[in-house]
């Protein structure tokens, strides 16, 4: 299983390293490295959560349609996910709300 799992498994601990190295870094105390680190993790599960369900959902869409809508649906649908929903979308929320440059919201 771990072959499948590798480079994500391996990601994982990355984000995780660096969520502790961040921590340590703007906190200086084990708590706040800690809480730090949670976050990451209640955030890491919850997208897991999130993008499975997104994934059954997408799955039952594609079902239906004709094999060249699948391609497009497949890539458009990825770069609109990646790029606008998880980055574009949460800096534009972050800028607004804050009033702020989304450059600033970084």
């Amino acid at each position: 299983m771990l072959r499948h799992y590798k480079g994500s498994v391996l990601f994982t601990l990355a984000c995780l390293a660096i969520a502790t190295w961040y921590g340590w870094h703007q906190t200086g105390s084990i708590a706040g490295t800690a809480s730090l680190v949670w976050i990451v993790l209640v955030l890491a599960v919850l997208e897991i959560s999130l993008s499975f369900d997104n994934a059954v959902v997408n799955a039952v869409v594609l079902e239906d349609m004709d094999e060249v809508w699948q391609q497009r649906f497949l890539t458009w649908g990825m770069v609109i996910a990646v790029f606008g929903m998880r980055i574009v979308f949460p800096l534009a929320i972050v800028a607004i709300a804050a009033g702020i440059g989304p450059i600033e919201a970084l």
